[in-house]
């Protein structure tokens, strides 16, 4: 029987049957304190478990800002990718009831299911899903399904239209898109939705009461934090964005205390209580290296990284760990367990920052080498970051510097208005309105914006900033040989959204 020692009152820890000290859980939650102001985050939660007991579980920061309302371990954020190992780990488990199989076809479960090529159509399996391994880049295509009123079927065909980096099979691109596609294929074969699959199979059976598996759930329940973006000194609310048509790539919705027990779960390798979810082959096969990355290139004394099916997994420290990350807009999260340790983390944060994979690596350094006085990754990351950003601002001073000095002169407004279409993703509309000029992505309602003429055919615009984080853009026009308006190109530098990958021809 294990004796419960209250640390303080917001959060707890066993010490019978744990390894680690009071004294390394109080030099980590003074680091949590630290990193959270150095990254300026509104709110954190993080949890430490093994697999029966939740050992440490505490809130930092605010949920919401303006209301003040505090952060603790009940508290709901967007776990975002973490989604993932969900999906995968409902395909083994489907998989041990010969509901299907890993090596079987997309295409035999998804008939619209296309990729570049009718080879890799034709022959990537269920486990291809899994692994990103279908040699698109890493994030293609995340404009199809992100914000958009596109459905499964569509984003999942229109797909044949992205152009690939790697050979099938032969590299690492992270694919959401994969992961839809997987979750279409559970569909399929149960003839239930994912958001139902998970939770009868996973979340009502763990306990998970306050997971959601929908944005739409957020209305009817209490302490759910809000998202948030720093910028010029300040937090920026952001509102929530629906993911329900990418929703087995990312869209559960949960808190620390309530991730950790599917942390429990997979450190019991899918046995918990007394009841077995998924086997221990199924385990071993879902944090089995499918594609490897390359290690050391920064010096970090690290051995292999790889993605299996729905995990990713490497050593640190002399043990292997499993996990995964998660971004949402305004929230980034990060878990990972250890199993010859027994030990799982989740930390989950309302703001978008490095700070999550900076407080994992302590924590990792502490709990398994009892490094309390080790490397400060808060630090480390925030100048590296400081750098980036300041590269960053000095270009953007110098991109206003030449504003109209290249060419001051455009057409008349009514030259570009109109609509202009990419065969992948569908219509932008550009009109004018008060002698100002505006451009709407048809699909994506909350990308619109207005233009300002920047030189030559090249506007900038910047979307509300209440509804998406993304910096400022350029949106250019070609012209045909005779002077008239042909296309459109959209560009906003950040590493998750690819406008580029579109061309939009102006309809007639």
């Amino acid at each position: 029987m294990k004796r419960l020692i209250p640390l303080s009152l917001a959060f707890l820890f066993f010490t019978i049957g744990f390894s680690q000290t009071k004294e390394q859980l109080e030099i980590l939650d003074k680091y949590y304190q630290k990193s959270l102001a150095e990254w300026n985050i509104p709110g954190m939660a993080i949890a430490i478990t093994t697999g029966d007991s939740i050992i440490f579980s505490k809130g930092y920061g605010y949920a919401n800002l303006s209301k003040k309302t505090k952060v603790d371990g009940n508290t709901l954020f967007a776990i975002a990718s973490n989604s993932k190992a969900f999906t995968a780990t409902a395909i083994g488990q489907l998989a041990e009831g010969k509901k299907l199989k890993f090596s079987d076809k997309v295409i035999n479960y998804l008939p619209y299911y296309k990729l570049y090529n009718d080879y890799t159509t034709q022959n990537e399996t269920v486990e291809d899903l899994l692994c990103h391994r279908n040699g698109l880049a890493t994030f293609s295509g995340d404009l199809l399904w992100y914000a958009t009123t596109k459905t499964p079927e569509e984003i999942i065909s229109a797909q044949q239209y992205l152009k690939p980096k790697f050979d099938f099979r032969t590299r690492f691109g992270y694919s959401n898109i994969s992961f839809l596609a997987a979750g279409m294929v559970i569909e399929k074969a149960t003839d239930m939705s994912w958001a139902k699959y998970v939770t009868d199979h996973f979340l009502t059976p763990l306990k998970m009461n306050r997971t959601l598996v929908s944005t739409d759930q957020i209305s009817k329940v209490k302490n759910v934090a809000t998202p948030y973006f720093y910028e010029n000194g300040k937090n920026i609310e952001l509102k929530w964005v629906n993911w329900d048509n990418i929703a087995p790539a990312g869209a559960l919705i949960s808190s620390v205390n309530d991730y950790s027990k599917w942390l429990q779960l997979n450190l019991h390798k899918g046995t918990l209580n007394g009841k077995e979810y998924f086997s221990k082959n199924t385990f071993n096969k879902l944090t089995t290296p499918y594609i490897n990355f390359s290690v050391n290139e920064n010096g970090e004394n690290i051995n292999f990284k790889a993605y299996g099916l729905g995990w990713s997994i490497q050593d640190y420290q002399g043990y292997k760990i499993v996990g995964h990350g998660g971004g949402y807009d305004g929230m980034i999260s990060k878990s990972t367990f250890v199993p010859d340790k027994n030990i799982g983390i989740i930390i989950l944060t309302n703001s978008l920052s490095w700070a999550p994979g900076a407080i994992m690596n302590k924590t990792l350094d502490v709990l398994l080498a009892n490094k309390t006085n080790g490397k400060d990754w808060s630090a480390h990351y925030l100048t590296y970051k400081q750098k980036q950003d300041s590269t960053a601002h000095v270009n953007h001073i110098k991109n206003e510097s030449q504003r109209g000095k290249l060419n001051n002169k455009h057409l008349d407004y009514k030259e570009y208005t109109g609509v202009y279409t990419d065969k992948m993703y569908g219509d932008v509309k550009v009109y004018a309105n008060n002698g100002k000029l505006y451009f709407s992505m048809e699909k994506s309602p909350i990308f619109k914006a207005e233009l300002k003429h920047w030189n030559h055919q090249i506007f900038t615009f910047r979307f509300d900033t209440n509804l998406s984080s993304l910096p400022e853009g350029k949106l250019w026009f070609d012209l045909d040989k005779n002077g008239k308006v042909e296309k459109l190109h959209i560009d906003v530098p950040n590493p998750d959204f690819f406008f580029t990958e579109f061309e939009f021809i102006k309809q007639k």
